[in-house]
């Protein structure tokens, strides 16, 4: 199965131009993104760099369940607001899962910022958070914070450790942690 959605990914994101696929891991879990500029294809701004971003995470808890969790949204970045590499966004991504019997979709707003230490490595981050107003079906809230430390090894490869954060609320109080952990992972731009 994990053979199959990253060759599919991979697969779309060739076909339609993308800017990058992530993939990263760690003892329960593995996420798959693909991020997708959107510059080449339409006219727009010159300033500020659009992008989709299409992912899926798939993680185990401790009884060995299976849990998916499918993103896709839309962001835009502002390369280098200032000298020193620094460069912040904004975006909206629609997050769905469908488990504990229960269907849980969230439209949450998104935070990114990117820090360039030099050209071989750069950290970025990213917050996201869909109150209640955002939150449908069973959904209540949902969050989610990542933070990656890159690293170039190829032209254009890194490879990345990290952490990330990402909880979903239901309503009637029920909670799912689907990851609270480090990972590492590579990133290949296209």
């Amino acid at each position: 199965m994990k053979f199959i959605l990253m060759g599919s990914v991979l697969a779309s994101t060739l076909l339609m131009g993308s800017n990058g696929l992530y993939i990263n891991v760690n003892n329960d879990t593995l996420e798959v993104e693909a991020d997708i500029y959107l510059n080449k294809h339409y006219d727009v701004s010159d300033s500020s760099n659009y992008y989709l971003n299409i992912g899926h995470l798939r993680t185990e808890n401790d009884t060995k369940e299976t849990q998916t969790l499918s993103t896709i949204g839309f962001r835009v970045i502002n390369p280098y607001t200032d000298d020193n590499g620094i460069s912040i966004g904004l975006g909206m991504k629609s997050v769905y899962t469908d488990q504990m019997t229960k269907t849980f979709f969230a439209l949450p707003l998104s935070l990114y910022a990117r820090v360039e230490m030099n050209e071989m490595i750069y950290v970025d981050a990213d917050f996201s958070y869909a109150p209640k107003v955002l939150s449908f079906a069973d959904a209540q809230t949902y969050t989610d914070m990542k933070a990656r430390l890159n690293y170039k090894v190829l032209a254009d490869g890194y490879v990345f450790i990290g952490a990330r954060s990402i909880e979903t609320k239901y309503e009637k109080g029920s909670d799912a942690k689907y990851d609270n952990s480090g990972f590492i992972g590579f990133e290949v731009r296209f």
